[in-house]
């Protein structure tokens, strides 16, 4: 791995820490949810200091060169949390169509109260 790609991708990371962190700080990004990204940013410092043991990984598994690897391995994780975010999203949205489902109901059922009771009263 080049030394140009090992320095960009310790400044990638050390600014994507940054990053959440300061996010995190500002309630705009709950901890649960940052730390998949800060765990994602240290792996890219570890691989940015340590490019080597990638090199030993990357010769067991038979890839020709580490990056082709890395690549591999970091479209991979973040095809796996699009996918659980996704997930999320799908459930968040089943679960904002139940309580519109609900509160449309209980408004019908409250107009239905109310209307007899008008009826009653102008008698």
């Amino acid at each position: 791995m080049s030394v140009l790609l090992r320095i960009l991708m310790l400044v990638g990371a050390v600014s994507l820490l940054i990053f959440m962190l300061k996010r995190i700080r500002q309630s705009k990004l709950k901890i649960e949810y940052a730390v998949f990204w800060i765990v994602f940013s240290a792996v890219l410092v570890f691989m940015g200091l340590f490019p080597y043991v990638f090199y030993m990984i990357s010769d067991l598994i038979g890839f020709q060169s580490p990056i082709n690897m890395i690549y591999l391995v970091i479209i991979f994780i973040l095809i796996v949390k699009l996918f659980l975010t996704s997930l999320q999203i799908s459930q968040l949205e089943n679960k904002i169509d139940n309580l519109v489902q609900k509160i449309a109901i209980e408004n019908r059922l409250s107009e239905e109260r109310k209307e007899p009771e008008e009826t009653e009263a102008e008698k």
